[in-house]
C-alpha cells in the first residue's frame, strides 16, 4: 500500500509540472513590433491613383543590410513597370508606429520599436 502511494505522489507531482509548465508564457520580446505595411502605404501610395497603384510590401535586403519598402511591378498597355524600392528610415517607422522614434535590433532584419529591455 505504501508503494502505492508513492506511485501516486509521484505520478501527481509529475502532472502538476506538466500542466504549470504550459501555462508558462515565453518571455516577450521588448519593444513593438512595427507597422511596416501600414507605414509604406502611407508613405508611397499616394495621390489621385492611389486605388489604382499596386499595393507596397517591406522586407530585409541582405546586400545592403537595410529594411525597405517594395512596391510590386506593373503592367500597362503593352509595357511592364518594375516596382520601385526605397529605404526604411526606421526612426520615421517606429515614429509611424508607436510615436516614439526609438528602436532596437533582435538580430539581422528584425526591429523592434521602444527601448531594448534584454539587457
Amino acid at each position: 500500500m505504501r508503494r502505492l502511494s508513492k506511485i501516486v505522489a509521484t505520478g501527481a507531482m509529475f502532472g502538476s509540472f506538466m500542466i504549470a509548465s504550459s501555462w508558462s508564457t515565453t518571455a516577450a520580446a521588448s519593444g513593438v513590433t512595427p507597422q511596416y505595411r501600414g507605414y509604406c502605404e502611407a508613405k508611397y501610395r499616394t495621390g489621385a491613383l492611389r486605388g489604382i497603384k499596386p499595393r507596397w510590401s517591406y522586407g530585409y535586403n541582405n546586400r545592403t543590410k537595410r529594411m525597405e519598402c517594395r512596391e510590386a511591378n506593373s503592367m500597362g498597355v503593352n509595357t511592364s513597370v518594375k516596382g520601385r524600392t526605397f529605404w526604411i528610415n526606421l526612426n520615421e517607422l517606429c515614429r509611424f508606429t508607436t510615436g516614439r522614434s526609438d528602436f532596437h535590433w533582435h538580430g539581422e532584419g528584425r526591429v523592434a520599436c521602444g527601448r531594448n529591455d534584454h539587457r
